[in-house]
């Protein structure tokens, strides 16, 4: 079993993480997520060039129910990960994630931090903490994913990757 896998199987779903985090923090990521079931049009084409990917792919994420980050990412993550069943999701926390500063040569953890993996657990990419449009972006994109208007932005950055697979 390759390190990739090893973590894998060691992680928890979605409904397991959140249930670790307080009542507050299950409502702030309650909220995010009902925000992102509201922007249906914007997920449908988030979601349009990986509809007839058949190959399988697993989402290791490295996430803590107290980061806001976390809050706003976790949501898309999740429903990508329903609408394709061929993509499954293990979340591990940031202690149990320090393996991948050496896999994935990077100095440490910010999270959430997502290693989209092949069907043999080989890395194909990584999204670290926010959306690339909002690490690239200036102060307004900041604003902008603050308040709930990029939460799309991270189903795209990984379906950019899993349709980069083909």
């Amino acid at each position: 079993m390759n390190p990739f896998e090893t973590l894998f199987t060691q992680g928890k779903t979605t409904a397991e993480f959140i249930a670790t985090g307080t009542p507050e923090q299950i409502a702030d990521l309650q909220s995010w997520q009902a925000l992102l079931e509201s922007q249906h049009e914007a997920v449908e084409k988030a979601l349009a060039p990986v509809q007839t990917l058949t190959d399988r792919f697993h989402l290791l994420v490295a996430a803590e129910m107290w980061c806001p980050d976390c809050h706003r990412n976790i949501p898309p993550m999740a429903l990508l990960c329903q609408r394709l069943p061929n993509v499954e999701m293990a979340i591990v926390t940031r202690d149990e994630a320090q393996p991948l500063t050496a896999l994935l040569d990077i100095e440490k953890v910010k999270i959430p931090l997502a290693v989209v993996l092949d069907a043999d657990f080989a890395p194909l990419g990584t999204f670290v903490e926010r959306p690339a449009s909002v690490v690239k972006g200036d102060e307004s994109q900041l604003e902008a994913y603050r308040r709930g208007e990029l939460l799309v932005e991270t189903i795209s950055d990984i379906t950019t990757m899993l349709a980069a697979a083909r």
